[in-house]
């Protein structure tokens, strides 16, 4: 009962505060705690809908915001938090989706050619699997959506960790045996702050998450928000 208390307690609240979901609250405590994005920053949003990561990403003073979900989701529906103005809202399967297409979305205007090829300053993926009641499939699938946000934001040499490849080959066009871009840098400007979340279990892939982004960030955290039901296996990468 406690459990279902709290989390209830966290629903009303977002739900009082204008959020489209509970999952505003987690963004919140995770920029306060971390403050993984800056006014004008360039956003990148995962798995977007229903637009609550949209929204405080907005209310913290986002120069745009990309979203990206296989559910459609309106800037307009969520509120003066949000500016359609500078907001990007687009349905597409990220498994689709590579960097250049997210920079096209991104529209870097006028900036300078290392801001156009890297042009957010925050990749936040909120993105899950729909859950089957099985604890290893789930976590699975839940890894291979945290690795496609990697993959996009470090790009897929990144990734290449975890084969033992250190080939520094800098060829850019190359495909992986998935089509992926292979020397592409991904899209995260140097710098700038990954926000991954991750179903924990057998095959969760915890660890391999951990080993490809601490060679590319200064700190590396794992961190379970309060918002988060007590029965839930969600911890995010930060």
């Amino acid at each position: 009962m406690g459990s279902r208390k709290t989390a209830d307690f966290f629903a009303r609240e977002a739900k009082k505060l204008g959020y489209a979901a509970r999952s505003a609250l987690k963004l919140k405590e995770i920029q306060d705690r971390f403050g993984v994005m800056r006014p004008g920053d360039a956003v990148l949003d995962l798995g977007c809908h229903p637009g609550a990561w949209t929204q405080v990403a907005s209310e913290r003073g986002a120069g745009s915001v990309v979203g990206v979900d296989l559910t459609t989701t309106r800037s307009d529906a969520l509120g003066p938090r949000v500016d359609p103005r500078r907001t990007t809202l687009t349905v597409a399967d990220v498994f689709d989706l590579d960097p250049p297409a997210l920079r096209a979305l991104c529209g870097s205007g006028g900036a300078s050619p290392a801001s156009r090829s890297r042009p957010f300053a925050a990749v936040l993926s909120d993105m899950a699997p729909s859950t089957s009641g099985d604890g290893v499939k789930d976590a699975a699938l839940s890894y291979e959506l945290a690795e496609q946000a990697v993959r996009l934001a470090l790009g897929a040499r990144a990734l290449a960790v975890l084969d033992g490849d250190d080939d520094d080959d800098d060829r850019e066009g190359d495909r992986d045996g998935d089509g992926h871009l292979e020397h592409d840098p991904g899209v995260l400007r140097k710098g700038g702050s990954l926000v991954v979340k991750l179903l924990e279990g057998p095959g969760g892939g915890r660890d391999d998450l951990q080993r490809v982004c601490k060679p590319q960030f200064e700190s590396v955290k794992w961190f379970r928000p309060r918002a988060t039901r007590r029965e839930s296996r969600e911890v995010f990468l930060v």
